[in-house]
């Protein structure tokens, strides 16, 4: 391959790094959390773990490029941690997609329909007793003792 026929290639690498550079341009000259501020918290959490996962990959690609063994270097360990932190972040995401819908409570709800038929002078008669029968018994309790 000539060294002209490489130019088309050159070029299309500096488009896509300029590119690149303007789509994190807020994270190099701001900080990151000026760039994260109106974000929601999950968002908040995804970034700031592809953020350490890439620099965390670029100290790992360096020391692999310098000769040294980066599986025995602590950034391999590192990107092990970080992957971690991907795994949690998913679990999330799923746990929020697999919500159970809400269930009756059938106890609580014939307590709270019966209590209010005892109040309804129609549907006293029915359950056995006048309305507020059970709060007179515990007060005739009480005077007697």
């Amino acid at each position: 391959m000539e060294i002209a026929d490489l130019f088309p290639f050159l070029q299309t690498l500096e488009d896509d790094l300029d590119k690149l550079e303007e789509a994190v341009a807020p994270l190099i000259y701001g900080t990151l959390a000026k760039a994260v501020f109106k974000l929601p918290v999950l968002d908040k959490a995804q970034l700031y773990v592809v953020v350490a996962y890439a620099i965390e990959t670029i100290i790992f690609s360096y020391l692999r490029l310098n000769g040294v063994n980066a599986m025995e270097h602590a950034a391999f360990g590192e990107i092990g941690r970080v992957r971690q932190y991907f795994e949690k972040i998913k679990d999330v995401e799923n746990a929020g997609l697999k919500r159970q819908s809400p269930s009756l409570n059938r106890a609580a709800a014939a307590r709270i329909v019966k209590h209010a038929l005892v109040k309804s002078p129609q549907f006293s008669s029915l359950i056995g007793g006048g309305p507020f029968t059970s709060l007179n018994m515990q007060f005739s309790h009480v005077e007697q003792g």
